[in-house]
């Protein structure tokens, strides 16, 4: 294969980022691909005009008024924006859990690079 022939994407079937290889276009859609999953060999359908929308919406800075306020009890989704009191304005990446087993979010910040903070933890009751 080709160098230059592959992209970074998500993999549904093995639920990661891998890189992806051309199988070939789609006959009388040339905007449709099918790709490879070089980890799991898994085939999918990418629509590029679609993934170059997401690649500029994704590459937009956001603005505080479009951000959520972070707080450790709420759940996020992947590319929100959060505003941490903190460390400003940043961009959810990925998810995890911690070693002790606690839901985590990864947070790409502008002036920081990235961050792991908490998500869904319940309020301790006070005494």
């Amino acid at each position: 294969m080709a160098k230059g022939k592959s992209i970074l994407q998500h993999c549904a079937h093995c639920e990661r980022t891998t890189k992806m290889e051309v199988i070939g276009p789609v006959e009388n859609q040339p905007e449709k691909t099918w790709y490879r999953c070089t980890r799991c060999r898994h085939a999918a359908l990418i629509d590029m005009a679609a993934l170059r929308q997401e690649l500029e919406t994704a590459q937009r800075k956001p603005e505080r008024a479009d951000c959520l306020e972070y707080k450790p009890g709420n759940s996020y989704q992947i590319g929100e924006a959060i505003f941490h009191v903190e460390w400003g304005i940043g961009k959810v990446v990925s998810k995890e859990r911690t070693s002790g087993g606690d839901k985590a979010i990864v947070v790409a910040f502008e002036k920081l690079g990235e961050r792991r903070l908490l998500e869904n933890v319940a309020a301790e009751a006070e005494p």
